[in-house]
């Protein structure tokens, strides 16, 4: 950790795989149309428009002065001028229009990571035109799915990503469960100086080769070791509450648990799970989310969000070493009703399904390090075409199984569609629910479903930025291709 003897590792590199709350809730003077829940832990932005079905913001990227330790504020680029920027809310069918403008002194894009909207309103940078400086564009559409996602920068990744522009989005089911309370975290690292600045970022070794990792661990934009700590709040005996946990780290996987409650795992990226399953301890891989039903024990005089890291102890000694995310503390006493889950059905499994293979691996060409899917370096450098390395029907199932011939893993991330983890290493898994990202280790292969439902051209790419912006970032193409781009 910084100022510290122990340093924080990425987990797989190695083994071969904040504080203040603020709350915001939907208001509706609409008859028949009920507020939003409160999702404490992150701030909204303004709404500007009075429609309880829509959702309209202005966004704005530029450079942002953070106090992030005592001392010199930290230069960092965000959104709003907040970090991280302000969290999105809205419910299934509502419509989100986001009047963007970059007051950056470079080009920018803005992904709305996990949701299935329209390729031409996704953010990538092979779709739409990026928005130079002092220019604006309007991001404007329908959210399909409940669920807990976020939105981040796609362009020159590697430095934006980790100077904070990155934000969070929640959906909620027109028929949402009710709960004491509902709170959303956003996990992530960054690595500073001595002067409290981003450090320099490097061209080789560890930092391209398995991904950037920093050393200070945040939750919610506040440090949680050295001169942090995690988030706090309190909540009351009897108490059901949801918690939705978003990775917003490059390179750095968690492993996720909860101590002095009686919690289970509700959903993941594409939203709700059929059956919820008892938390032991689940892993989170960069990009992924989780959500989770909260239930303080008997017994618990606080409920603790605890994150197993890899870190190098005073023996330069690879240990497992928690980190408490948020604490709760219990205060006072209720009785809360049991929510009301709906009914999910997700997409039928044992099926006869197409099969691909993607190879994710990469070399030194050149003298620099060249990052591939299926030998080719899809995207290299600002400027190049995506090759569009696979044409699927939609609505036809496909199962694709990846791996990684370099790097010890990838978090590997699909625009616009989501899929079901089936097997790793050819054995089947318990990694229920609908994902977006599924992490790629590399002494194994991991299987996945998609049925592809959303037509459009997608990207593909592993979400560690020093290796998409390497060349593993390719497209897909589900059903005909756009014949305009967006500008």
């Amino acid at each position: 950790m910084r100022r510290s003897s122990a340093v924080l590792l990425f987990a797989s590199a190695l083994l071969g795989c904040g504080g203040d709350e603020d709350g915001t809730s939907g208001t509706s003077n609409t008859p028949g149309v009920p507020p939003l829940p409160v999702i404490e832990g992150l701030t909204p932005p303004e709404d500007l428009n009075p429609d309880p079905h829509i959702l309209e913001v202005d966004l704005v990227a530029r450079p942002n002065a953070v106090a992030l330790l005592s001392g010199d504020l930290t230069e960092m680029l965000n959104y709003n001028g907040q970090f991280p920027g302000p969290l999105l809310h809205a419910r299934v069918g509502d419509r989100i229009v986001v009047h963007f403008k970059n007051e950056l002194e470079e080009p920018t894009v803005v992904h709305w990571h996990g949701l299935r909207i329209s390729d031409q309103m996704d953010g990538s940078p092979m779709i739409q035109n990026p928005v130079q400086p002092g220019e604006s564009f309007t991001y404007d559409f329908v959210v399909p799915d409940a669920g807990t996602y976020w939105y981040h920068t796609h362009f020159h990744q590697i430095e934006q990503f980790e100077r904070g522009l990155y934000g969070g989005i929640v959906v909620h089911e027109q028929e949402a469960p009710v709960f004491s309370a509902e709170r959303m975290f956003m996990g992530d690292d960054i690595r500073l100086n001595f002067r409290n600045q981003v450090a320099v970022f490097q061209a080789s070794g560890p930092d391209v080769g398995a991904g950037r990792v920093g050393n200070i661990v945040l939750v919610n934009g506040k440090p949680i070791n050295d001169e942090g700590g995690p988030a706090t709040f309190t909540m009351p005996r009897g108490a059901i509450e949801r918690w939705r946990f978003v990775l917003a780290t490059n390179a750095l996987s968690y492993g996720l648990r909860i101590r002095g409650a009686d919690a289970r795992v509700i959903a993941t990226d594409g939203g709700l799970l059929p059956e919820p399953f008892a938390l032991d301890q689940v892993e989170i891989a960069p990009g992924q989310r989780y959500e989770f039903e909260v239930r303080p024990a008997a017994d618990a005089t606080e409920v603790v969000l605890e994150a197993m890291i890899l870190v190098l102890d005073e023996n330069n000694e690879v240990v497992e070493a928690p980190f408490e995310i948020a604490r709760g503390t219990i205060e006072g006493e209720v009785s809360t009703a049991e929510p009301v889950y709906p009914t999910v059905t997700l997409p039928a499994t044992d099926v006869q399904a197409e099969n691909h293979d993607w190879k994710l691996s990469g070399a030194v060409v050149d003298g620099k390090v060249q990052f591939t899917i299926n030998g080719v370096p899809a995207f290299v450098g600002e400027g190049h075409e995506h090759v569009v390395i696979e044409t699927f029907e939609p609505n036809v199932p496909v199962k694709i199984t990846l791996s990684s011939e370099v790097s010890p893993s990838h978090p590997f991330h699909i625009h616009g569609q989501f899929f079901q983890i089936l097997e790793r290493g050819g054995q089947p898994v318990f990694e229920p629910g609908l994902r977006d990202t599924v992490h790629v280790r590399g002494t194994e292969t991991a299987t996945i479903l998609s049925y592809f439902e959303n037509p459009g051209q997608w990207m593909v790419h592993c979400h560690i930025s020093e290796h998409s912006e390497n060349g593993m970032m390719a497209d897909i193409l589900v059903g005909e291709p756009a014949e305009e781009h967006a500008h």
